[in-house]
């Protein structure tokens, strides 16, 4: 059986020496000394072993065990490795020193030894950690089985030597430095401190891509492509061409290392005398078993069916912490208080190793927001000391937590978690995300016990949704909890959404999405309710729409109650747009799988999400809010941001005069706007276009509308045909459509493609 490697955390640089000159390197270089407190008996009677077996053997120390610097460091230039000496182990005190050198390989960054040499003698730096290989790596056909169990995936370019060696090419990738940002002050020691958290700023991926070589005595940063799944890995520092080899960062975390989308920035360094064709150039690496508690983690994460998808996307931050279970998530709130009124905190961030407690800020026994928001930007920014729990500070009841995060994976920008009862304003959550957290979980939308009573609000403003989108976007992750405070469900913000466990995975399958308009009142639910039931059996047992199904609704009682109520009982999936219905004496409804609840003022915000997300909408009966919505959404297919389809009318009663339909009028109106007039001689061109009047049906059934969505689905072109409507003009719709990240479903991507084939067929005729 193959023993797992051990692996240290971070050991500090207490000691550098003054700075000299590598000739070979063409480099300057510092010595130092390299400490790890609070070592285990374990970890020091290895390194005490292993340093008299290397004297034993007269073999350099670098032949049993190996250093892997901080990513940040490495990805600068700054180097670090082994210096000439004995380890000093101190039992009484409980640390290992390591002699090391340390070497800056960036020409560009010429103070940058000056500048961690001032920051060493202020306070220890992180500078890396120690690597034991405890036996032998994977040889190759464990390699092979392991890439075959789906437990590992490699880039299509690459190869296994029969040692088990995986060598890996540079991506088409090479990263830049802004010269102009580093020079700032403070900026240059914040990234140190904060390694690939405070480079994200200032380093960037260049336009021109990998060069075609590198040059003798350059440093560069590429990438590579890797998701090791259990594994633990280690970069060979020699690469595939003799005279270049990789900088100090050359551990790669099992679980945390997974995501083949993601790119592993390489830190190369040319020590030769001739050019190195950087297309040549291959990343070799050996992998070795993960140890008892990274492979638990990863039989927990890594399951069949599912792991072949989290080794492509990475290892997310909900699969690691168990987040959507009530009683993990409400234990994060531990001491944290709904105003400051109260006492406790305003909120924490955790990550691993370390909790930083961020106090409710108050002057002369008043809270003032501008400084609390500081005093949040401070204490992201660890300038706060006093504020920080780290070791045996920390309770030991957050301990397991904060371990866990460290294998989130992907980018591994989701191991920062800010935990406050309500969402701060979007400027400080900008200010967290450049800080490096990745993860936000609230109780609410607004404050608490300020003014806004005592229940959670859930409601968001037209600003902070479009800033949560966006930051969603770039990577970050909202979760809230729903519910009373002693339980409820958690929900996570994704793609527009608050959307539950079960929702977020099933929201990936939709693509076609029903919207239902119609009043609130109680009374039209059960005029409705008989004929809804047909309507959503038969369009989920249709074939084409499947599990792609969706219904999506206002999120208040009556006609939308009804319509949540029995696409529930079909397994339909359900979306929820709503408005603070409360403030006019309507109950919300957070049963749907995912849902999205405004201020009454975003009103327009949530109009755009309904018409948008939808190919098919379906007017009930209703009032003044109905009537608005109509009018939303005709005008949205006629400037090309909702897809030409059936928008269906249904008034089973006849609620309009003398029996007649309700919304025969509001047709009506519309058909005059689009024909042209003459008026006391003056010919007026039709204010719109006929084809939008010729998209709407009135209906007095639903087995009507269900007729109308049918005969779409069995033939879109045709009814685009029929209604006199462009093919130019869906196009130009499915392309708005989907720059705006909306799916459109494949029967409509299947008909553009005959009907552009049959109008070929006609031109060349």
């Amino acid at each position: 059986m193959k023993h797992s490697p051990f692996v240290t955390g971070d050991g500090q640089l207490v000691e550098a020496s003054v700075i000299h000159f590598n000739q070979e390197l063409a480099a300057p270089q510092l010595f130092g000394v390299m400490r790890f407190t609070h070592v285990s008996d374990a970890l020091r009677g290895l390194v005490r072993d292993i340093a008299g077996r290397a004297r034993d053997e007269s073999r350099p120390l670098e032949n049993y065990l190996d250093i892997s610097g901080r990513s940040g460091h490495s990805r600068i230039g700054i180097d670090i490795h082994l210096g000439e000496g004995d380890p000093v182990v101190s039992d009484s005190q409980k640390f290992i020193e390591l002699p090391v050198v340390v070497t800056a390989l960036n020409k560009h960054l010429a103070e940058s030894l000056s500048d961690l040499q001032l920051l060493t003698q202020r306070s220890p730096v992180d500078i890396g950690r120690l690597f034991v290989p405890m036996g032998q790596p994977l040889s190759r056909d464990e390699v092979v089985s392991a890439l075959e169990r789906e437990e590992l995936l490699l880039p299509e370019t690459h190869t296994i030597s029969p040692e088990g060696v995986v060598e890996i090419p540079l991506e088409n990738v090479r990263y830049i430095l802004s010269q102009r940002l580093i020079s700032i002050p403070n900026n240059f020691a914040e990234m140190i401190v904060r390694g690939k958290h405070g480079l994200s700023t200032f380093q960037q991926p260049a336009p021109s891509g990998l060069p075609r070589e590198i040059a003798p005595k350059e440093f560069m940063v590429s990438a590579v492509r890797i998701s090791i799944g259990p594994y633990t890995a280690f970069i060979s520092r020699q690469l595939s061409h003799s005279g270049v080899f990789h900088l100090a960062s050359r551990l790669l975390d099992g679980v945390r290392t997974t995501g083949i989308a993601t790119l592993r920035q390489a830190e190369i360094y040319n020590q030769g005398e001739d050019p190195a064709k950087c297309r040549d150039l291959r990343v070799r690496i050996r992998l070795y078993p993960a140890d008892e508690r990274v492979a638990a983690i990863s039989q927990r994460v890594l399951k069949p069916g599912k792991a072949i998808t989290i080794l492509a996307r990475g290892v997310d931050f909900a699969e690691i912490t168990d987040i959507f279970n009530p009683s993990a998530c409400n234990a994060l709130f531990d001491e944290i208080s709904q105003a400051p009124g109260r006492g406790g905190l305003y909120g924490r961030i955790m990550m691993p190793g370390r909790i930083v407690n961020i106090p409710w800020e108050q002057e002369d026994g008043r809270w003032i927001p501008e400084f609390q928001w500081g005093l949040l930007y401070e204490c992201a920014r660890g300038n706060v000391a006093e504020a920080i729990l780290a070791e045996e500070e920390i309770p030991k009841r957050f301990r397991t937590f904060l371990h866990d995060l460290k294998y989130v994976g992907g980018e591994q920008s989701l191991s920062k978690v800010f935990v406050a009862d309500a969402l701060p304003p979007v400027d400080a959550l900008r200010v967290l995300k450049r800080s490096g957290v990745g993860v936000v979980v609230i109780r609410s939308i607004n404050m608490r016990g300020a003014g806004n009573g005592e229940k959670p609000e859930y409601y968001l403003d037209q600003s902070s949704y479009e800033e949560i989108a966006r930051l969603w976007r770039e990577g970050m992750r909202f979760y809230m909890i729903f519910g009373p405070e002693d339980g409820g469900h958690i929900r996570e913000f994704y793609s527009g959404f608050w959307v539950t466990a079960e929702g977020k995975e099933g929201i990936t399958r939709l693509h076609t999405t029903v919207a239902f308009f119609g009043s609130a009142v109680d009374e039209t639910k059960a005029i409705l309710l008989a004929q809804l039931e047909d309507f959503f059996a038969a369009l989920a047992g249709d074939e084409r729409l499947g599990k792609g199904l969706a219904v999506a609704h206002g999120s208040g009682p009556g006609v939308m109650k009804a319509v949540d109520d029995a696409a529930a009982r079909h397994g339909i999936y359900r979306i929820g747009v709503g408005i603070d219905g409360e403030r006019i004496g309507q109950e919300t409804n957070f049963s749907p799988e995912a849902v999205v609840q405004f201020v009454n003022i975003a009103l327009n915000t949530r109009q755009d999400i309904l018409d948008r997300r939808s190919l098919f909408k379906v007017f009930n009966l209703g009032g003044y809010g109905t009537c608005y919505e109509i009018n939303m959404a005709l005008t949205f297919m006629k400037i090309g941001h909702c897809l030409p389809a059936p928008y269906v009318f249904v008034d089973p009663v006849g609620m309009g005069g003398d029996g007649g339909h309700l919304w025969r009028k509001a047709i009506e109106q519309f058909q005059e706007i689009s024909v042209p007039h003459e008026v006391n001689g003056v010919h007026i061109p039709a204010l719109g276009p006929m084809w939008v009047v010729n998209c709407c049906h009135l209906v007095s059934s639903y087995p009507e509308a269900l007729a109308v969505i049918k005969a779409f689905l069995d033939d879109p072109a045709a009814y685009w045909r029929k209604a006199g409507i462009e093919l130019s003009r869906v196009i130009s719709a499915r392309d708005n459509l989907a720059r705006a990240g909306v799916v459109i479903p494949p029967y409509i991507e299947r008909a553009l493609q005959m009907a552009l084939a049959q109008e070929m067929e006609e031109d060349m005729k």
